[in-house]
């Protein structure tokens, strides 16, 4: 149990009194032999037995009282999280606060969300308790640690206000694994705030380990889980993908692809058993233009391929947005775009293997639209000084990886928002010891130990973001009827996207500042796996591949929300929405549009974000697994008090025992009308 005053707890002792007193009491009567009392003491012996449990009531009835009076006084506390807190107060309290965009599904009546319920709960939490020394703060938008005043400071700073990103759940622990380390905390608790989104925890990533390992190894610390997992009653997201500026003879228009996505619960009504379908307006707005398309949803959604919007022809670039009208989440009913002229996609293909250069080359030289245009060189290792990074969306290298100045090239290719793609060196074992890159590294090679006919090696990938994601149609791209021979080791504390039946990895992403960067355990040729042949998951992948990477060649680029999403340039205005006057430090983590001269950059929420479900409640218990850990279960728009003080139950328990113990000492009927009883009792000891 916790105390608000533990120190009130030295005076249990005390409780003691009325034995001692007792004890002493008992040492005032004296044993006196008395021949004509010995007909007494057979009368004595018959009501022994009812007088001493009538006095031993009376005497529990005192200590509880003292008892309760003193824990009234120490001021309990009662929740469900009270099981893994001690007497002491920490040296340290950390908040990790979720501000992901789906943290923002509310309760209409309650008009509270999930993250501000999260931070009023909490913050009253704390008031009522010792936080310790320091308060901390670790948001996910920024993944900055921050320190607080006080508890209520947490309900009106920027730094736990909504935003449009995603989280990152381990990235978090390590900042507070480092911080606790760094200052030698002794006790400290740990409160995690989060919808358990899968996309944010990555259960699957190979940091969990690490991290689990560090926290154990430091005691006193606890942790707690503020999990709000319940799914919205209704709630529908829109998005835009593949917007394009074309011009046919002496007009022009835009191109898009706009999404609408269900979740929690069918989006129609029935009535009378049948089917009562529901229309949604989708407002369209280009440079302040506005018009309106009806789309009837069904229990996936929406979608609208290809939507064409007519524009001047002099608008070679600008802005607009898709909106859908108010429901349970405010941040996801509108998406920003921005277009321009299309730039020419450019990727370059780095090996030393001319059969594997060439599948390559197949792949990505064949645009997925014949009006887009496609340029990919092929060059080896030892020409890779005439790499045009500036103008190059996409890298492929395949082989060992590098080292010196081409490895800090690449590092810088991809963090200025490109992507690279690394595959095997066909060499059966390492050339070098030690050899990495963005903190990776090959092992040796590995045969699955498959025949050429059997299917399915592949056991999980992931469908709802990312290049394995499931096709516009909902259709999960067959990467189960890959065959994999072989496949090279792979160490890294990237992001898994794929895995074999063996779990080992077959696709990882690592995490960068921005851009990307993956690596592919196989090579695509027969001798390694199907992936040329089969052709339809080697194509998606680089095209997708290839777009992502292109995006920071255009003039107008479409972003995810991010700390550094705007870090490319230093005088970004915003465009949209109105009234957007987020500071310089805060605004790539807000939707909206932002102009610099002749770029246009929009910034989201990120495709996962929209996509991702709910992790398993078990699957994250299972993280923590050997640490102190308890999960609490909260709903959205409940703000009542995870913990009440308990001082007035003890007060009325004290009340309680008095009166009873008042009751047992009114002497009986029997006592009233026989003196010896009297005597009796007085005698007490007397044998």
């Amino acid at each position: 149990m916790s105390f608000l005053q533990p120190l009130a707890l030295i005076a249990l002792p005390l409780m003691a009194l009325p034995i001692i007193i007792h004890l002493i009491n008992q040492q005032r009567h004296r044993t006196i032999p008395w021949a004509a009392m010995m007909f007494l003491m057979r009368a004595k012996r018959m009501s022994r037995g009812m007088a001493r449990l009538r006095h031993l009531l009376i005497l529990l009835m005192r200590v509880l009282a003292i008892g309760a009076l003193i824990f009234a006084m120490s001021r309990p506390l009662s929740g469900g999280w009270l099981g893994s807190v001690g007497l002491s107060k920490p040296d340290a309290t950390l908040v990790l606060l979720d501000r992901s965009a789906s943290m923002e599904i509310q309760d209409l009546q309650a008009g509270e969300s999930k993250r501000s319920t999260a931070l009023k709960r909490l913050a009253q939490l704390l008031e009522q308790g010792d936080y310790g020394t320091h308060l901390l703060l670790i948001d996910s938008a920024s993944g900055q640690l921050h320190e607080v005043d006080s508890p209520k400071a947490l309900l009106r700073l920027p730094m736990t206000e909504s935003s449009a990103t995603s989280a990152n759940i381990p990235s978090m622990l390590e900042t507070a694994l480092a911080y606790l380390k760094a200052n030698e905390s002794g006790r400290a608790e740990i409160w995690i705030c989060s919808d358990l989104k899968e996309n944010d925890w990555d259960v699957h990533s190979g940091r969990w380990n690490a991290i689990r390992d560090e926290l154990a190894q430091l005691e006193g610390v606890h942790h707690f889980l503020l999990a709000y997992t319940d799914p919205p009653s209704s709630n529908l997201s829109i998005r835009v993908e593949n917007v394009q500026r074309w011009e046919r003879g002496s007009a022009a228009e835009l191109v898009l692809d706009v999404m609408v996505r269900t979740e929690g619960g069918a989006p129609y009504p029935t009535a009378e058993g049948r089917s009562v379908v529901r229309r949604v307006p989708i407002e369209f707005e280009v440079n302040n233009v506005r018009s309106v398309v009806e789309v009837e949803l069904d229990t996936l959604g929406a979608s609208l391929q290809g939507h064409r919007i007519p524009i001047d022809t002099k608008l070679s670039s600008g802005w607009g947005s898709v909106s859908l009208p108010g429901d349970a989440n405010p941040l996801d009913n509108r998406f920003f775009f921005v277009f321009s002229e299309p730039p020419v996609r450019k990727a370059v293909v780095v090996s030393d293997d001319t059969k594997v250069g060439e599948a390559f080359r197949r792949a990505l030289a064949i645009p997925t639209d014949v009006r887009l245009q496609h340029h990919v060189d092929v060059i080896p290792m030892n020409r890779v000084a005439e790499i045009d990074w500036e103008n190059t969306g996409l890298l492929i290298w395949q082989g060992t990886l590098p080292s010196g100045l081409v490895a800090e090239q690449i590092q810088h290719f991809v963090n200025s928002g490109r992507v690279a793609m690394f595959f095997p060196s066909k060499l059966q074992t390492l050339t070098a010891t030690g050899e990495q890159l963005f903190a990776a590294r090959w092992g040796n090679w590995q045969s699955t130990g498959k025949q050429s006919d059997i299917k399915g090696n592949i056991s999980w990938w992931r469908g709802d973001a990312d290049l394995l994601a499931h096709a516009e149609s909902g259709d999960a791209l067959p990467l189960s009827e890959l065959r994999t021979y072989q496949y090279r080791a792979f160490e890294s504390q990237g992001t898994l996207l794929a895995r074999f039946d063996d779990d080992a990895p077959l696709l990882t992403r690592v995490a960068t500042d921005r851009g990307a960067a993956y690596f592919c355990s196989t090579l695509p040729t027969a001798q390694f796996s199907s992936l040329e042949r089969d052709g339809v998951v080697f194509y998606v992948m680089l095209q997708r591949a290839l777009a992502e990477g292109c995006q920071t060649l255009a003039v107008a680029s479409q972003r995810d929300a991010g700390i550094d999403a705007l870090a490319d340039r230093n005088q970004w205005e915003p465009i949209a929405p109105a009234g957007n006057n987020a500071s310089l430090s805060q605004r790539g983590l807000h939707a909206g549009v932002y102009r610099d001269e002749a770029y246009w950059a929009a910034v989201n929420r990120s495709q996962a974000e929209d996509n991702a479900k709910t992790a398993a409640v078990e699957a994250v218990d299972t993280l923590f697994d050997g640490l102190s850990y308890r999960r609490i279960d909260v709903n959205v728009g409940d703000t009542s008090a995870l913990a009440s003080e308990l001082w007035r139950i003890f007060l009325i328990a004290m009340a309680v025992a008095l009166i009873l113990e008042a009751v047992l000492s009114l002497p009986s009927r029997k006592t009233e009308s026989s003196p010896l009883i009297d005597l009796t009792v007085a005698e007490g000891t007397t044998e």
